[in-house]
């Protein structure tokens, strides 16, 4: 999948929070030939890449700050995670922002997850003997996992590079004169840039801050930017780690159980047919889906607590003014407060309808386990599209287009 680690991040939706910050400015590289003009780039990258896939101890405590920027307003998230991980088998992970906290410990017999908010957790023996870190014990040992993969593979796929200056950075209480090295990559769609800068210290071969730039391909307006900072407090390779670490001793009010509470039904099929309801919107005016039979139907299910939702509206506000008139509907779903929908509508000017459902009725029928969920229904009312999580401007284009709007 592209961009993996961009859209694993921001898939933690329930761990990011909303802050209010100045966008960080993005060094681009200069149009400059890779192999010849910046061969000592190459060379550190290629070492980078080694350092990391070579690891078998860290602990990397890091700050993720993902934001992206359009002709509608910016919005930023922030999440911090802590892990440490001794290969084979061996994992601590902690993800926190303002929502709450995840917690994942493996010491290669049992892998435990915790969430502090339920004060509840999970306690199941390794599987087969596989590598938490891997992957293998937990879904959320693969944010470790592609936390370090994406520098075992910082050479790959690069245009051009090269180095810009030197610049101290503060980790632990060390200071370390990291090389500023910017990157463009190839293009994975005509159009887009794709840019990357990275803080390294030279001397261990590490990142120790990364920011990831992308703009999608525009067609007549200003394309949205996103960009995710990586800033790491801890940055340890090598080092023994206490056995303890890796073990989870519960709190006096926690309690062991076999699952967490399940949200709801699995996804439901493209190609099925789209669950009638009938909702009101913030005008108080009666909206019925079958009636809009013969127009493509985009279901934008959101929060306003939701930091992916939130970056995610500015692109569908900018897809129902571009393909209203094309017959394209646009509805946003959200189950909170009238007053609380109503005053967020209006404060980021989004002229979409958003339908309010308090009893949860379309979002029972359309088994939302998580948001954003984006739903597009075809002119014969079929899902043609269904997507957990955070969807790109390409991919919403893909979708319409498929469905006859463009």
């Amino acid at each position: 999948m592209k961009r993996r680690t961009l859209i694993s991040r921001v898939l933690l939706a329930g761990f990011f929070f909303v802050v209010d910050s100045q966008p960080s400015r993005c060094l681009l590289a200069r149009a400059s030939t890779f192999e010849t003009e910046a061969p000592e780039v190459r060379r550190l990258l290629e070492k980078v890449a080694v350092t990391y896939r070579n690891l078998e101890r860290y602990r990397f405590d890091f700050t993720l700050a993902a934001e992206t920027r359009s002709t509608t307003g910016r919005r930023s998230m922030e999440t911090r995670v802590e892990m440490a991980a001794s290969r084979p088998g061996k994992l601590r992970l902690s993800i926190a922002g303002g929502l709450g906290e995840l917690q994942v410990y493996a010491n290669g017999e049992f892998t435990w997850v915790f969430v502090p908010l339920l004060k509840q957790y999970t306690r199941r023996p390794a599987g087969g003997g596989k590598d938490a870190v891997e992957g293998g014990t937990s879904r959320y040992a693969a944010i470790a996992t592609q936390t370090v993969e994406q520098f075992e593979r910082i050479a790959r796929g690069v245009r051009s590079a090269r180095r810009v200056r030197t610049e101290k950075l503060e980790v632990e209480g060390t200071s370390a004169e990291c090389v500023v090295v910017e990157v463009e990559l190839e293009e994975e769609e005509p159009g887009e840039r794709r840019t990357r800068t990275y803080w390294i210290d030279p001397q261990r071969k590490l990142v120790l801050k990364a920011v990831q730039f992308d703009q999608d391909a525009g067609e007549g307006v200003e394309a949205p930017v996103t960009e995710v900072t990586t800033t790491f407090s801890r940055a340890e390779i090598g080092e023994a780690i206490p056995e303890e670490v890796f073990v989870f001793t519960p709190p006096s009010d926690a309690k062991e159980v076999a699952e967490f509470p399940k949200r709801r039904p699995a996804a439901i099929e493209v190609g099925s047919e789209a669950a009638d309801f009938q909702l009101k919107d913030l005008e108080d005016r009666e909206v019925q889906l079958r009636d809009l039979r013969g127009q493509v139907v985009l279901l934008n299910f959101w929060a306003s607590w939701c930091g992916p939702c939130r970056l995610e509206m500015p692109v569908i506000e900018k897809l129902h003014q571009e393909f209203h008139e094309k017959g394209l509907r646009v509805f946003g779903v959200n189950d909170e407060d009238i007053d609380v929908i109503r005053d967020y509508v209006a404060e980021h000017e989004y002229s979409f309808p958003t339908l309010v459902d308090p009893e949860q009725q379309a979002i029972t029928l359309y088994r939302v386990r998580g948001i954003p969920t984006m739903v597009v229904i075809d002119r014969e009312g079929k899902i043609a599209h269904y997507r957990t999580g955070l969807s790109r401007e390409a991919e919403l284009r893909s979708w319409l287009k498929k469905s006859g709007i463009e």
